[in-house]
């Protein structure tokens, strides 16, 4: 699961593997900047996602205020010959039509918070890659010190970053990125997960 590591070649040294570079600021290739903008818009639909399933959990709990027109509408992709059915059954068909709905917007949202959970991931392990380890090679990576000519940022690439990355992730965005993680779309060890990833890429941008 590790994106930034250490892999022994030929049994001579070790590369390094980091996916996006530390530049902020551009749109250009694969930096920080594009994980924080996917960011920005999983939770952006998210929300949408969110709010659509909470009108049709509305509608289902209130079927019977819902026109005849939308209940026959709604009915239809149930039963197709929901024209002849009573109004009773016309309802029921409806509200299992919008359970249906429903669920497909739930199982959404699931995909959502793991989605974000490992952008949350990705962007921990690079900016502790980067203020960490590039900062102190002789950290190294699971107790190896890292080459220096294997180091994929320089010091004012570091800089930058450790200046920067607070104004494009701010404290609201991961404010956001805890209270979506913390609805009932996700288990309590997801929560937990990204809560912890969230709290340790602050310390980062604090230290």
């Amino acid at each position: 699961k590790a994106v930034v590591s250490t892999q022994s070649t030929g049994g001579t040294s070790n590369v390094i593997h980091a996916v996006f570079s530390p530049e902020l600021g551009t749109k250009k290739g694969n930096n920080l900047n594009l994980l924080i903008g996917m960011l920005q818009k999983a939770l952006e639909a998210s929300s949408q996602h969110s709010d659509a399933y909470s009108q049709l959990i509305h509608k289902a709990m209130h079927v019977n205020q819902l026109s005849t027109e939308e209940q026959r509408e709604l009915a239809s992709c149930v039963a197709p010959d929901a024209d002849k059915c009573s109004a009773v059954q016309r309802a029921k068909y409806a509200e299992l039509r919008l359970e249906q709905l429903a669920e497909t917007k739930d199982r959404q949202l699931a995909l959502y918070t793991q989605l974000i959970e490992n952008l949350i991931y990705l962007l921990w392990r690079h900016v502790q890659y980067y203020t960490v380890y590039c900062k102190d090679p002789t950290e190294g990576i699971g107790g190896e010190p890292l080459p220096k000519k294997l180091l994929s940022a320089n010091n004012d690439y570091i800089k930058n970053l450790t200046r920067e990355l607070p104004l494009h992730l701010t404290d609201p965005l991961l404010k956001k990125v805890v209270d979506f993680c913390s609805n009932k779309t996700s288990s309590s060890m997801t929560s937990s997960f990204t809560s912890a990833l969230v709290r340790r890429v602050r310390k980062l941008m604090t230290a």
